[in-house]
């Protein structure tokens, strides 16, 4: 089967490596455009405070508000984004070949629209492996995706 469109969710952890190398091998097989998304997880920074103090604790400078915070993480997607482009190049990945895109929400549900909205025939993505208490907690964003796409999915555990 050969893809037109895939879609490589990545966090731009170190772990990522093993899925850019599916990834390029599976792009270049095909001569399929990749559309590299980093999600900025807005439920993480939604309960972070931004100004004040508890005894002990100083959570941000007294200058920093929601669209500091928010700057920061979209500049951390952005180099995430572009940091995998440069992997995926590195593999043989033409750069014409290659979309880079910083979305927020929720990362299942923002990989599920992305790909839908964008014909994607195939996702891509890492899964931790996490298990018990951690999956529960942390969520499991590959099992969401798993189990609510309408396109194929590769889980490559990292």
């Amino acid at each position: 089967m050969l893809y037109k469109n895939i879609l490589l969710g990545t966090d731009g952890t170190k772990l990522m490596t093993k899925i850019y190398e599916h990834c390029a091998y599976l792009a270049l097989l095909s001569n399929a455009t990749v559309h590299i998304v980093n999600i900025i997880d807005n439920s993480v920074y939604a309960a972070m405070p931004i100004e004040g103090t508890l005894p002990g604790y100083t959570f941000a400078p007294t200058n920093a508000s929601w669209a500091t915070v928010y700057d920061v993480l979209r500049d951390t997607g952005k180099k995430i984004t572009e940091n995998a482009k440069k992997d995926l190049m590195s593999l043989g990945v033409s750069e014409n070949e290659i979309k880079v895109t910083v979305l927020e929400g929720h990362p299942a549900r923002e990989l599920l629209s992305y790909a839908e909205t964008h014909l994607i025939d195939l996702v891509i993505i890492g899964t931790h492996g996490r298990t018990g208490i951690d999956k529960l907690l942390i969520g499991g964003v590959a099992d969401k995706i798993i189990r609510s796409s309408k396109v194929p999915v590769l889980v490559v555990r990292s």
